[in-house]
């Protein structure tokens, strides 16, 4: 199954405009970017990705370069660059209890980020107490210089478990790498850090902050997934949207990569690669005039335009 996405022609921009308008859509067009987070952690999670990808409601994917299953991604991400959309999960925790990754420096380049093992730590409040600005800096631009290595055309930025957004400190080095590379990163009027760095930094009309970000937490995956994503797609406002969602296999390798942790685990990523890959997905989308956008479109048409 394959979804069809509505288009429309590019208008001129100028300053007045709406960000919808600014991508060449009507003013109050209902935007979505519809974002797979994880891709690299393993094959499980990787096929699964294009699956959704080539067969499903996923437009947008967001690579971990730190991860074992990197190099599958990156090869897949550089032959399909022209028409795939893929950024990169910038990753400075290795949440799983038998399954970890390190930094993508050298170890004694990042000392902050590392545990006694070499490991970066289990949670993102480690980041936030713990890790020093420089080491972050240092860490994130060796993931994306690697990723530019691999040929991946990056579309954008985006944080693992949020972890380098935690402090309003951190967040500006996540916004400064992006302007330094001249890629998008992924801010919404949800993050708590984001009211503090308004004080302290300019945001520009080149600073992409999405106006509704929807992901599923513990107690809405304990409820139930597809009716969650439904009422998003029935009820979604005009403006720029985006799902974030976590896709794998359920077999034996999630099954062990996940172990004991549930949340976000290998049923968590089967529910939503199942709904995204339905036709209850597209018949929503296409039911509620919803229009799919990339974040390689506010790339080029917002973040990269004269």
């Amino acid at each position: 199954m394959i979804l069809s996405f509505m288009s429309y022609p590019v208008l001129a921009q100028n300053s007045n405009q709406t960000l919808s308008e600014k991508l060449g859509y009507p003013a109050d067009a209902k935007l979505l970017i519809i974002h797979a987070d994880d891709a690299g952690i393993s094959h499980s999670e990787n096929i699964a990705t294009i699956k959704a990808l080539e067969e499903g409601g996923v437009n947008s994917v967001s690579i971990m370069v730190p991860c074992p299953w990197f190099p599958e991604i990156a090869e897949y991400a550089r032959l399909h660059s022209e028409e795939k959309d893929f950024g990169l999960h910038l990753t400075v925790t290795s949440e799983w209890k038998n399954y970890k990754w390190g930094p993508t420096s050298s170890k004694n380049m990042v000392p902050s980020l590392v545990n006694e093992n070499g490991y970066f730590f289990h949670l993102e409040d480690s980041i936030r107490l713990k890790a020093d600005l420089g080491d972050v800096e240092r860490e994130i631009t060796a993931q994306i210089e690697k990723a530019l290595s691999y040929g991946i055309d990056i579309t954008h930025l985006d944080a693992h478990m949020g972890a380098i957004r935690t402090t309003p400190e951190l967040m500006e080095v996540y916004i400064k790498k992006g302007r330094e590379y001249n890629l998008p990163v992924l801010l919404s009027e949800d993050m708590s850090s984001l009211e503090t760095v308004r004080k302290t930094m300019k945001l520009t009309a080149k600073d992409i902050v999405v106006d509704h970000y929807y992901q599923a937490d513990p107690e809405i995956f304990a409820k139930g997934m597809e009716s969650y994503y439904e009422e998003i797609l029935n009820n979604l406002k005009p403006g720029l949207s985006t799902i974030i969602i976590h896709l794998a296999e359920n077999n034996e390798e999630m099954k062990a990569v996940t172990i004991d942790h549930p949340n976000w685990g290998n049923v968590w990523r089967q529910e939503d690669l199942d709904f995204f890959t339905s036709d209850k997905a597209q018949e929503l989308i296409e039911k509620n005039n919803i229009i799919m956008v990339t974040w390689r479109e506010l790339r080029d048409k917002i973040v990269r335009a004269d």
